[in-house]
C-alpha cells in the first residue's frame, strides 16, 4: 500500500483554509448585522417627530391645470440620501383624506391642486431605506 504524503498534506491544508474562510464569513455576517441594526435605529430616531426635516409641502402659484385660481401642491423629501414614506392629509369640503406616498431620495411629488377650499398637510413621515448606494 502506497500513501502519498503530498496528497495528505494538501487535504489537511484545504480543510484549514475552508475553516478559516467559514470563520471569516461568520464574523462578517455578525458584524454586518450589528451595523445594520445600529444604522436602522439611527434613521428611525432621525425621522421620528421631526416632520419639517423629513418632508414639507410646497405650493407653486400660477394656476393648476386649466384653473388659474388654484395652486400646484408638491411634497418634497428633505432627505437627500433616503427615500421616505409620507402621510399626507388632504382637507376639502368632502372631509379629510390621508394618503401615503413614497418619495425618492431628495425627490418631489405632485400631489394635487390647492386652493378653493382644498389644503394639504404632512401628518407622518418615516425613512424607508438606508443611504442610497452610489454607482
Amino acid at each position: 500500500m502506497v500513501i502519498r504524503l503530498d496528497a495528505v498534506a494538501t487535504g489537511s491544508q484545504n480543510r484549514r483554509v475552508v475553516k478559516t474562510i467559514l470563520l471569516a464569513a461568520a464574523a462578517l455576517a455578525v458584524l454586518t448585522g450589528c451595523q445594520s441594526a445600529v444604522e436602522k435605529q439611527r434613521l428611525e430616531e432621525a425621522a421620528s417627530g421631526d416632520l419639517p426635516n423629513c418632508a414639507r409641502i410646497r405650493v407653486v402659484s400660477g394656476g393648476c391645470g386649466k384653473n388659474s385660481g388654484l395652486t400646484e401642491v408638491y411634497v418634497d423629501n428633505m432627505h437627500k440620501n433616503h427615500a421616505v414614506q409620507v402621510t399626507l392629509r388632504k382637507h376639502s369640503q368632502e372631509g379629510d383624506d390621508d394618503t401615503d406616498y413614497a418619495i425618492a431620495e431628495g425627490g418631489q411629488l405632485f400631489v394635487g391642486c390647492g386652493g378653493g377650499g382644498t389644503s394639504f398637510a404632512v401628518v407622518g413621515c418615516k425613512v424607508l431605506k438606508r443611504q442610497a448606494e452610489k454607482m
